[in-house]
């Protein structure tokens, strides 16, 4: 029988938040498509898959939405059907951005990386992932190969929209995750949600697939409310509501760090006992310090004093406070001091936060010493973090900071505020300096002390690379490997004893 979309609410999904979603209550593995404004025109594998049609693609909200790649596609539709051998199977979600997206535009970052990083460490002990991700463009293949074992599975939800009204298609890529599992014939032990979006996906599918369910949160909205930026778009209420029901009902929650753990708890009253603190890595093989004069000839700077900025441009990021402090070191003994700010718009908004900067810039007078170079390739930043003088992290608020540990990785000192994320990474007076407070004088000052004493930065540039060296992704899956063990054969042994009982 085809199967339905039903567009009223469902019993099974009670709490308001979710009242008003169009739930899909298919029966799993149905031989049709699911009807609805999405057209649908081929399967693989008994899976239907959307082909985009270029009028949908017309508006402003969808150009520029497609993803672009540090590396190519290889798309892996042979994949579908293959019987691959793994000692566990996991269902990865993040519903939002796929893992192969270019960092540093339309909202991707250090989840991205994360997502990436994990599977391709998973891959490599023999553990299988599916990382289920939405289409945002006609060029995303149904399946691309992440790792060995890791595989991207593009599936329809909300082509062209922001990520703050995916939360009306989340029921129905629950059901499409669920319909793929049963077509595929894969019993998945784990699912691993990632973002609060992709929390509620898995809270749909866990007694669906009868399967544990792990989640990271990466942010949280009560915290970015908290310091929000002047002007900048606060978390909506249905998101912290959602936040907090995902953390009461996940059977595991990580934290990146030990302060992120104690909102969970204290702040979204999840439970101590599920949850655990597993700092996120670093590519210590391709983030590592280079020659500097190589680098400035690398990436086409000369001698000039330069600072760097690297992340999406959001208010969040605090980049304003950098162009400010730049302003000041200019009008004082630094004259030819050049920011490069390397990223794009986040599109979470609907003002370009670039050309808010730029326009900042030239009524500072400095718009001729600040280079927007757009987004870098991951392979391509080591050049930029061994070129720079200082990489500034002026954020209002950072789950952990990854760009932090990428530069210190790469020898070079971190000027930072000294939000909870960040003091995990950055050690104040040893690899760079914390600044408490959005001053942008107190971050001139810092920046002239690393300028005027080349001794100082190279000192603090070999502190951080020595630190660095504790973070690796190699460390960080086999954390969360042995946390997913033991959560998979806790229910075995329940399993084992009630066989035994019987």
């Amino acid at each position: 029988m085809p199967a339905k979309i039903i567009t009223r609410p469902s019993k099974a999904f009670s709490p308001p938040a979710r009242a008003r979603w169009a739930v899909a209550t298919s029966p799993v593995g149905g031989e049709g498509p699911p009807s609805g404004n999405s057209p649908y025109a081929r399967r693989f594998s008994g899976i239907w898959l959307p082909v985009r049609r270029s009028q949908g693609l017309g508006s402003a909200a969808s150009r520029g939405a497609g993803l672009t790649r540090d590396r190519p596609i290889v798309a892996d539709h042979g994949a579908l059907i293959s019987n691959r051998s793994a000692g566990r199977r996991l269902a990865v979600i993040s519903m939002h951005t796929s893992p192969t997206a270019s960092l540093g535009e339309n909202g991707n970052g250090g989840l991205n990386v994360y997502v990436r990083e994990v599977c391709a460490a998973f891959s490599e002990r023999g553990i299988a992932t599916d990382v289920f991700t939405r289409c945002q463009s006609p060029e995303d293949p149904a399946i691309e190969t992440l790792a060995p074992l890791s595989r991207v599975i593009y599936l329809p939800a909300g082509n062209g929209i922001d990520k703050y009204s995916l939360i009306n298609e989340v029921p129905a890529f629950a059901w499409r995750i669920g319909a793929f599992a049963a077509t595929e014939g894969i019993d998945y032990d784990l699912l691993f949600s990632h973002y609060w979006l992709s929390g509620e996906v898995a809270c749909l599918l866990r007694p669906q697939l009868a399967a544990r369910w792990a989640h990271i949160a990466h942010t949280l909205g009560l915290v970015k409310n908290r310091s929000l930026a002047s002007g900048a778009r606060p978390e909506p209420a249905l998101r912290i509501q959602l936040e907090g029901e995902i953390a009461q009902q996940a059977d595991m929650l990580f934290a990146s760090t030990r302060d992120e753990a104690d909102e969970l708890v204290n702040s979204y009253r999840a439970n101590p006992d599920h949850v655990f603190v597993v700092p996120p890595g670093v590519d210590l093989t391709t983030f590592r310090p280079l020659d500097r004069a190589e680098a400035r000839r690398k990436i086409g700077y000369a001698d000039e004093p330069l600072l760097l900025f690297v992340g999406r441009l959001e208010r969040l990021k605090g980049v304003e406070i950098a162009i400010r402090a730049l302003a000041l070191l200019k009008d004082r003994a630094h004259p030819n001091l050049r920011l490069l700010v390397l990223g794009e718009d986040s599109r979470d908004g609907d003002e370009s936060e670039k050309q808010r900067l730029k326009s900042l810039a030239a009524s500072l007078n400095v718009r001729d010493r600040v280079d927007f170079l757009g987004s870098v390739a991951q392979h391509e930043l080591p050049f930029f973090y061994s070129a720079a003088d200082a990489c500034v992290m002026p954020s209002y608020s950072e789950s952990f900071g990854l760009v932090g540990l990428e530069a210190q990785a790469c020898g070079c000192p971190v000027v930072a505020s000294g939000v909870p994320g960040l003091r995990s990474v950055v050690r104040d007076e040893v690899s760079g300096y914390l600044i408490d407070g959005n001053d942008p004088a107190a971050y001139a000052e810092r920046i002239g002390r690393l300028l005027a004493d080349r001794e100082l930065a190279q000192q603090m540039g070999r502190r951080g690379s020595l630190l660095a060296q504790r973070f690796s992704w190699t460390r960080t899956a086999d954390r969360l490997e042995e946390r997913f063990d033991r959560l998979i054969e806790s229910d075995q042994d329940r399993v084992q004893a009630g066989v035994r009982h019987e």
